[in-house]
């Protein structure tokens, strides 16, 4: 019986030492992930941090020259952004709203969400009959030529 004694004892005691095993590398893994989560917290501070600076840049506070640098080069980003927007809302044939922001069809006079009176973008029809405008004679309406002082048909003084 003293051999199943000590078989019992072996068993029990390897029993406990894996239990205690698997509750450490429960509580490393636990660990691990509160650290993370500390890390991220940090990082989200370093990103809170950074925003406050470039608010200052923009405010036109002073700042460190090495952060207006940094901040030059977000600026810049935010441009190409902007510009990259505007060309899809192009694309889209979309317009936004400058008093609420919403996307409107290019044709739209009035939000429909805030009733604001939108500008009508001038067509490129529009434009060249314009141009057109410009360059014809104020008498007679024939167009002229750029730099021209009086009109070919009738004679009138162009500028």
């Amino acid at each position: 019986m003293s051999g199943f004694k000590s078989f019992t004892k072996k068993v029990s005691h390897t029993a406990k030492a894996a239990a205690k095993k698997s509750s450490d590398i429960v509580e490393v893994t636990k660990l691990n992930m509160n650290i993370g989560s500390e890390e991220d917290k940090i990082q989200k501070k370093y990103t809170e941090i950074g925003k406050i600076l470039y608010d200052l840049y923009v405010s036109g506070e002073s700042t460190n020259e090495v952060i207006k640098t940094h901040c030059e080069v977000i600026k810049t980003h935010e441009e190409n952004i902007k510009k990259m927007k505007q060309k899809i809302l192009e694309l889209k044939n979309i317009k936004v709203c400058p008093s609420c922001g919403t996307e409107l069809e290019q044709e739209i006079l009035f939000c429909s969400k805030c009733g604001a009176k939108q500008e009508v973008p001038e067509t490129q029809a529009q434009a060249e009959e314009t141009e057109k405008a410009e360059n014809n004679c104020p008498e007679c309406g024939t167009a002229f030529v750029d730099g021209a002082l009086f009109c070919g048909k009738c004679g009138a003084k162009l500028q």
